[in-house]
């Protein structure tokens, strides 16, 4: 193993990212291969949210509708003219 060290400090950058990018490609091939013949499942794979979903989001927080209007004078109110 120190051997194996050794050669790794005279890596220069690259060859140590290639190295670590090899590594981690059969590693995970590894891991889909097992899962593959122990019958996992692979876990569930979410769709990216769309703004339409968060539509009516805040109304779980917030049952009573406030205008913009409304809201935007509670904020003026602290401010001086």
């Amino acid at each position: 193993m120190p051997a194996v060290l050794e050669q790794v400090n005279q890596m220069s950058t690259a060859e140590k990212l290639y190295l670590m990018e090899y590594l981690l490609n059969s590693i995970s091939r590894t891991v889909e291969q097992y899962d593959h013949a122990a019958g996992v499942q692979s876990p569930i794979k979410r769709k990216k949210p769309c703004i339409r979903d968060f539509i009516g989001y805040g109304r779980r927080f917030h049952p009573e509708y406030r205008s913009t209007e409304d809201v935007m004078r509670e904020l003026r109110e602290g401010e001086e003219e």
